[in-house]
């Protein structure tokens, strides 16, 4: 585990001055398991598939890998959020939101149907639009390409107030 740990560190670093193009799989190429990381776990990053673009219309997930804070496991994350990640980034803690907390649910929603939200119960109400492919950049499937169970959602900071 410290072994997957360590170089998907080298990678994350080494992925900030890479441009490749940019292939893409099936989503079905993932081992799916909703219940594989539960909604507002802690995790740090390992990889990043990054994004040829800013993803605007939605046309593909963005490929994560990471380590669970609370179980140690490591598990793929597949969002449709462009967080701009950079180096540095693999030192801090994230929150994962699951595909059906409003936050992610917000990220797979296009700039169409932003507009049709008039109050916040109407984020529940949203369908999502169905993302079919995944970005990659094949000079990283040997980290990539791997048998970890896989989630949808989007991760974050969560910033917890004081009391």
């Amino acid at each position: 585990m410290k072994a997957i740990y360590t170089l998907g560190l080298l990678t994350l670093l080494l992925l900030t001055s890479c441009n490749d193009t940019y292939r893409y799989w099936e989503t079905s190429k993932f081992n799916i398991d909703t219940t594989a990381l539960k909604d507002g776990a802690q995790i740090k990053l390992v990889y990043s598939s990054r994004a040829p673009d800013d993803n605007e219309g939605l046309h593909y997930y963005i490929h994560l890998m990471v380590v669970s804070q609370e179980t140690g496991d490591t598990i793929n994350i597949l969002t449709a959020a462009n967080n701009d990640l950079k180096e540095g980034d693999q030192n801090s803690v994230y929150t994962y939101f699951d595909q059906n907390n409003p936050i992610s649910k917000i990220m797979l929603m296009n700039s169409e149907k932003m507009k049709e939200i008039k109050n916040v119960d109407d984020i529940n109400n949203i369908e999502v639009k169905e993302i079919t492919k995944v970005a990659r950049d094949p000079k990283f499937d040997y980290i990539a390409d791997n048998k970890f169970p896989t989630v949808i959602g989007t991760i974050g900071i969560m910033e917890v107030p004081a009391k």
